[in-house]
């Protein structure tokens, strides 16, 4: 199964999830997540979301983070993650790790380019940011933010961060 046919599905389950998390009213919001909820490879314990008046960014602490793997950014103007913005990172082992932006309409993932988009792999924390200017129509005062970190063909096995519903641009 192609990734692009994973993200609605994905999408729905962070819809299902994130409708727990306390909506936040600072520019950085920090998350634990639990341990053991996913394989070790891609088992997120922490993560740190920070709206700044440039960039929206997040760094994702995994102690076991694996070789390669696909982690997603989710950033929307809408507290229900309906359509927004994807920075996705891909890192293949022994290769040189691959940022992109996408947006996501309801319906399909379609690829932007944008400068000032980019991430890292690891060893233990996968980080990512993307410019304010990249955000077109979700570039607001307060945007909904969500990490997940997948691995296997299609995203098979995956683990989500907490969502936050407002992050408060400072």
């Amino acid at each position: 199964m192609r990734r692009s046919t994973m993200v609605p599905g994905l999408l729905g389950a962070v819809l299902l999830v994130g409708g727990v998390a306390a909506p936040a009213s600072a520019q950085t919001v920090t998350r634990n997540d639990p341990s053991g909820d996913a394989p070790a490879r891609i088992d997120i314990t922490k993560v740190r979301y920070s709206h700044e008046s440039d960039r929206v960014r997040v760094a994702a602490k995994i102690p076991e983070l694996g070789k390669s793997g696909t982690a997603d950014f989710l950033v929307s103007r809408h507290e229900i993650f309906e359509a927004g913005y994807v920075v996705r990172i891909r890192q293949h082992k022994g290769q040189p790790a691959k940022v992109s932006l996408l947006y996501y309409d309801h319906f399909d993932l379609k690829k932007r380019t944008c400068k000032g988009i980019s991430g890292s792999w690891g060893p233990q924390v996968v980080r990512l940011k993307v410019p304010r200017s990249c955000l077109k129509g979700h570039a607001t005062k307060y945007v909904s933010t969500q990490f997940v970190l997948s691995f296997g063909a299609g995203g098979e096995q995956f683990d989500e961060a907490p969502m936050v519903k407002r992050l408060r641009r400072s």
